[in-house]
């Protein structure tokens, strides 16, 4: 079951060059990404009512998307324009057509009710572009339903374990050793956490406390900010949130898009702020973070399988690090649970 009236992530924005058209799934549903040349963003169903084969195995042509079959040609309000050989529109020739938005470098396509799609809804990010960060991006596919991969992020205590070569080991470990401070927000949570007396890097062995915070809003997006200080400023704090300017400052942009309920495509961007780190050495930190983003995807993609084979009432152990992940999914919950009524009260 699936959110419908939420922006999802489609696509980053520099998949989409200008006149050109892709095809995405989202929440099992086909839909068409194009531009037009003077790059015009628009969003129809991948699917041509003719023949059902998709749109984005077509072309743009001004600010229309040819069938790249039969040639039957629709515009950006979805409405067929042209079928080749035929003197009239033959009836059910449309196709549906979504809001979509472009925001800090990501293609945000809402899957619901057109009349409800609010741009204010979308989450704040970082986006590639930016002066004050080199950023690097990237995506990955699971074969995993989406909501196991929001329970990983809501619950970072797994670096330790999961990446203790990679991520665990190069921020000097520790994430499982408190609970974080878990707060609700309009739809979604807010998760905050001091790392103290850690290593700076593998390398360097001065101490820093690192002040951790990231907001997890539905449908599963993750933006994250980790500033490091000298050793000693998460008391000088109150282990509060800090008010000076970091040594370090680096931040994440992750979006969870379901496919379908057993495929999720994964998007992310590590960056850092650009006045404190070269270039340079970002690509060997997003190397290891790539090398974690995989070890992530072997145990999700397992933990799928196992969950596939065992019965739905069996009883799961609860811990404290869980906490996050159950607060969200009551969250998702209610959220689709008003919206299925919502729905019903429509229809009745």
């Amino acid at each position: 079951m699936f959110l419908k009236n939420c922006w999802y992530v489609g696509a980053w924005s520099h998949e989409l060059a200008a006149g050109n058209v892709i095809g995405r799934t989202i929440i099992g549903e086909p839909v068409a990404l194009y531009r037009t040349q003077e790059g015009a963003l628009h969003a129809v169903a991948d699917r041509c009512p003719h023949r059902w084969v998709p749109l984005s195995l077509g072309r743009v042509e001004g600010d229309a998307l040819r069938c790249g079959y039969h040639g039957l040609v629709f515009g950006p309000d979805g409405r067929c324009q042209h079928i080749p050989g035929a003197d009239r529109i033959v009836p059910g020739a449309n196709v549906r057509t979504f809001p979509v938005e472009e925001r800090d470098s990501w293609l945000w396509v809402w899957m619901g009710d057109p009349a409800r799609a609010d741009p204010a809804l979308i989450p704040s990010a970082f986006g590639l572009n930016d002066p004050r960060w080199t950023m690097r991006a990237d995506q990955i596919d699971y074969a995993a339903n989406y909501m196991l991969i929001n329970d990983n992020l809501l619950d970072l205590s797994h670096v330790d374990f999961v990446h203790e070569k990679t991520l665990g080991a190069a921020t000097d470990y520790g994430w499982s050793d408190e609970v974080p401070r878990v707060k609700p927000l309009d739809r979604g949570v807010r998760i905050e956490r001091w790392l103290t007396g850690r290593r700076q890097s593998q390398t360097n062995p001065n101490l820093v406390d690192t002040w951790s915070t990231y907001d997890y809003l539905a449908p599963g997006v993750f933006i994250m900010e980790n500033k490091s200080y000298p050793h000693g400023m998460a008391e000088r704090c109150g282990f509060g949130e800090p008010g000076d300017k970091p040594m370090t400052y680096r931040v994440e942009q992750q979006a969870v898009t379901p496919i379908n309920d057993r495929e999720t495509r994964y998007f992310f961007a590590t960056g850092f702020d650009a006045t404190n780190l070269p270039g340079h050495l970002v690509e060997g930190i997003f190397s290891l973070v790539m090398s974690a983003f995989k070890e992530d995807r072997a145990i999700i993609e397992a933990q799928q399988l196992l969950w596939d084979r065992t019965d739905a009432s069996m009883a799961k152990a609860f811990i404290p690090s869980d906490k996050a992940p159950a607060m969200f999914r009551r969250i998702m919950d209610s959220l689709i649970r008003e919206e299925e009524a919502a729905g019903a009260a429509a229809a009745a």
